[in-house]
């Protein structure tokens, strides 16, 4: 039989339920107490600290109400479309007009200095953008050493321009000027150092091999000239030298005997002209491409950038090609746009650490060509063997414009050490 529930058991259940939820209350109420009288005893502690610190009678100070605003010191705004932000600081006749071709083409990030106002004058850039080295009514004529003594008691001056046309965000400095005078060829290896000095507050980590320097060589009728000559030859046998060591990246050796003989039939008006705006704009071309993308193959901003940090030596090339359906036509293509460079020649190909070829076709070869991709293919190739197997950077775009062309830059090359011979050699 079951046993029967009594009211005592029921009673004694209820107790045992009741005491639980009394314990609980009292635990509750306890951490309850403890814990404002730890805050209590804290801000007791504070109190105290705080009536200590009044007692110290701390100062306040004018640094409390001071509100910092940092901002980047962004210089003269850039408007070129590349994918390296580029400085340019040209020196002498020759580099400032080298200069005033890259402003042109919106690198605005941009500085004449010279020793003659006269070369300034003409010039075309924002008057604050240009510096006299002021020596003498005379300037520097083909005398280097004066040139150098020029760069060097203008040395502040030239880095606060710097500072204030260039400011930070550059990825690269490149410097101008032409070899066998006295202010580009003298101040040049001077201004090498300036910038590198201020290679910090412009945002340069390796300044070594993120200042360029691009440079002209003298026609062979002005190489005549003892003087000249020997300051081309000495110039340049000192930034070759530079260049080898990785000191500075790239050196790009433009050729004036090459130019003339390529350009007969030019009007004296428009001979330099002609000249500057081609190189700034065959340099111009790959900062370009290099900043868009394709459907085909990209030579992108890394490709570039191992191009222009490689040291050495520099050639561009551009062939226009007016065959391509055969295999060997844009080979041939290739190997001419090095030949009919505006750049130095003498140079030894196989010598090259790095490379960059960009086929760049109008839509409609593009989409009706048949195996136009396999003799594309087959030129990037023949550079590969032409170069001694550098590493080739290939790209292959589309425009709107019809027919094909092919861009070639090619980095770390060795000193053309007969063409710089001949210039000494001529006298």
């Amino acid at each position: 039989m079951a046993r029967k529930k009594t009211g005592k058991t029921t009673s004694r259940s209820g107790g045992v339920k009741s005491r639980k939820k009394t314990s609980r209350r009292s635990t509750k109420a306890a951490v309850k107490k403890a814990g404002k009288t730890a805050r209590a005893t804290s801000r007791s502690k504070k109190g105290a600290r705080a009536d200590r610190l009044d007692r110290a009678n701390i100062p306040s100070l004018a640094l409390e109400d001071f509100e910092p605003q940092i901002e980047l010191e962004e210089g003269v705004r850039d408007k070129s479309r590349g994918s390296t932000r580029f400085a340019w600081l040209g020196t002498g006749q020759c580099g400032g007009r080298l200069v005033k071709a890259f402003y042109d083409l919106g690198y605005h990030k941009a500085i004449a200095v010279n020793t003659t106002y006269h070369d300034l004058d003409d010039l075309g850039l924002p008057e604050d953008q240009k510096l006299l080295m002021d020596i003498g009514r005379k300037g520097a004529g083909k005398d280097m050493n004066r040139g150098r003594d020029a760069a060097v008691q203008y040395r502040q001056q030239i880095i606060h321009a710097v500072q204030q046309i260039f400011g930070e965000g550059v990825d690269h400095v490149m410097l101008a000027f032409g070899s066998g005078g006295g202010t580009g060829s003298g101040s040049i290896v001077s201004l090498i150092d300036t910038v590198r000095t201020c290679a910090k507050h412009m945002g340069l980590p390796n300044p070594d091999n993120s200042i360029g320097v691009l440079c002209t060589l003298p026609t062979s009728g002005e190489a005549g000239s003892p003087k000249v000559g020997s300051n081309a030859y000495r110039v340049m046998t000192e930034l070759t030298s530079m260049a080898a060591e990785g000191k500075i990246s790239p050196l790009i050796i433009i050729d004036n005997e090459k130019i003339r003989r390529m350009y007969p039939g030019l009007t004296v008006k428009n001979f330099w002209p002609t000249v500057n705006n081609t190189v700034a704009g065959l340099f111009d071309i790959f900062n370009r491409l290099s900043s868009l993308s394709s459907p085909y193959t990209s030579f992108d901003p890394v490709d570039y950038q191992s191009i222009l940090h490689s040291g050495g030596c520099t050639i561009m090339g551009l062939s226009n090609v007016k065959f391509y359906k055969r295999r060997f036509d844009l080979s041939e293509a290739v190997k001419n746009n090095l030949a009919k460079t505006l750049l130095a020649s003498g140079f030894n190909l196989e010598t090259a650490k790095v490379a960059g070829c960009i086929a760049l076709g109008g839509s409609q070869q593009m989409s009706n060509v048949a195996g136009l991709q396999d003799n594309i293919n087959y030129a990037f190739d023949v550079l590969t063997d032409i170069t001694g197997e550098a590493t080739i950077h290939r790209g292959v775009y589309e425009n709107g414009k019809a027919g094909l062309r092919v861009y070639t830059i090619i980095g770390g090359l060795d000193t053309p050490h007969e063409r710089l011979e001949q210039l000494v050699t001529t006298v």
